[in-house]
């Protein structure tokens, strides 16, 4: 899953067009030179008896000092890329570093506008999945109905699927997951009853275009008599069967009794009968119930987290518990006690040493003082402890994302900061900026146009799938409380070597 983050609390630019993947003419010479040759035949000097080739007309990045190049026995009266050289791009595509179109910009990020909401969707209602040639992203935003949404790598929307489904009430699915199955990718979402004392969590599968593969509603996981409740669900290694997670009662008031758990195969049938995940310790404080998080272990089982805040909100406290393929528990329960207002997510580490792939690893924020800070812990049934990998700006709370790519772990967050504006709805009184950290270390302000964004409270959360070519994709929702369409998923592709 492309899948979450942690939160927080302008206006703006309106976002400039995605750039195409290449330029019609980039590396074609309108001379009949072969494209991309970057050779340049005889451009005179002052005593070789030809005169000297008048400078190209761009002068920019990888185009300065360039002169036209002469074909047939003369100068070419445009420069192109046999003129320009082999880093030459008319539409620069490229993420390496350079000026490839000449223009004074260096691996231009682009900002799209990708579809209007209709309800300020939370973290749990948004999620992604990588597919050939881009990735799918599902949306609750609307009663009775899911949007999921087919991305290219130029992050426009190549297709859009409507899936029905019948609740007898009015409200939003309170948790869309996507996740990819031995059968493919699989829609997981739970909705409540005509009651809304009732919440059922259901497993539809997808084709790679995100169409349903059979009739909606899909297979029901679980009947848990709550309503609001939040689910999560983790594939194993082989994607032959899932660790489904739910809270036992409402996610808003914090105070789920249990996370609860069951194991199913790849069709959504019930392999295992419902069992205590976690229980909330009445001694500590209160379960988060809206945070679970799981993840399948390169052995076959599964990695479990659940996160506990202590009473009087002076700390909190990380609980871990590791399961076998069959769902039965490995070893004792690890808790960590960390910082305050923190939340946490479970990543996959860079391999080392020659592995197949890496180890288990948790990325939080936590607010030790004055300012947030984004920390990891690695080693986490060996005495692993938090490490800061950064800060982030003073007076803003980040909410962040995380995800292991193959050049390395690429972190995104959204500094978010509350100003209240007279006669607007406080919800909609935040604004946020996009900051990312590539593995190579490298912290980078991509909001664009410079101009915070525009951000609703309750929504503060930002996305990132891989693209071909050392490009990310970021997805986020912006908010400015004005209608008919007051939410807007929007997407930035930015170049994170």
């Amino acid at each position: 899953m492309l899948a979450l983050l942690l939160v927080g609390c302008g206006s703006s630019t309106k976002p400039v067009e995605p750039v195409a993947d290449a330029g019609a003419d980039a590396g074609v010479t309108q001379d009949g030179g072969p494209p991309d040759s970057g050779v340049v035949e005889d451009a005179g000097t002052a005593d070789s008896g030809v005169a000297e080739a008048a400078p190209c007309e761009r002068t920019l990045g990888v185009c300065a000092g360039a002169r036209r190049a002469m074909v047939a026995g003369e100068y070419a009266p445009v420069c192109t890329a046999r003129s320009y050289g082999a880093d030459y791009e008319a539409t620069e595509t490229r993420c390496d570093g350079l000026d490839n179109d000449c223009d004074g910009v260096t691996d231009p990020a682009t900002w799209t506008e990708v579809t209007p909401m209709a309800w300020s969707s939370d973290e749990n209602m948004v999620d992604s999945l990588p597919v050939e040639g881009g990735f799918l992203v599902v949306v609750s935003d609307r009663p009775g109905q899911l949007q999921v949404l087919r991305l290219d790598t130029a992050l426009a929307v190549a297709r859009t699927t409507i899936i029905q489904f019948e609740t007898g009430s009015s409200t939003t699915a309170s948790v869309a997951r996507l996740v990819r199955t031995s059968r493919g990718p699989a829609l997981f979402y739970v909705v409540m009853d005509s009651t809304l004392w009732s919440s059922q969590g259901r497993l539809l599968p997808l084709n790679e275009q995100g169409e349903p593969t059979t009739q909606p509603p899909g297979v029901t996981v679980f009947d848990q008599p709550a309503s609001y409740i939040n689910a999560q669900v983790a594939a194993s290694v082989d994607r032959d069967r899932g660790m489904v997670i739910w809270s036992s009662n409402a996610n808003f008031g914090l105070n789920s009794i249990d996370l609860l758990t069951r194991l199913v195969d790849a069709d959504g049938q019930a392999l295992t009968e419902p069992q205590v995940l976690f229980r909330k310790d009445e001694a500590y404080g209160t379960l988060l119930s809206f945070s679970p998080r799981a993840l399948g272990l390169k052995d076959g089982g599964f990695l479990a987290m659940a996160v506990e805040f202590g009473l009087g909100g002076s700390e909190s406290r990380i609980r871990l518990r590791r399961y076998d393929r069959n769902l039965l528990p490995v070893g004792e329960e690890r808790m960590l006690t960390v910082g305050h207002y923190i939340a946490a997510q479970l990543v996959m580490a860079p391999a080392a040493g020659g592995a197949d792939s890496g180890e288990p690893m948790v990325l939080l924020r936590e607010i030790p003082g004055p300012n947030f800070r984004i920390q990891q812990i690695q080693d986490l049934f060996d005495g692993g402890v938090p490490e800061t990998v950064t800060t982030t700006t003073p007076g803003d709370s980040p909410a962040v994302w995380a995800t292991m790519t193959s050049r390395g772990l690429q972190v995104a967050w959204i500094s978010m900061r509350f100003l209240p504006v007279a006669g607007l709805d406080s919800y909609f009184n935040c604004e946020g900026r996009l900051w990312g950290l590539s593995p190579s270390g490298v912290v980078t302000d991509w909001t664009p146009g410079g101009v915070s964004m525009p951000m609703h409270r309750q929504s503060d959360w930002v996305m990132m799938q891989e693209l071909p070519g050392q490009w990310m994709g970021a997805l986020l929702m912006t908010a400015t409380g004005n209608p008919p369409e007051p939410y807007t998923l929007r997407a930035l592709r930015y170049c994170a070597p």
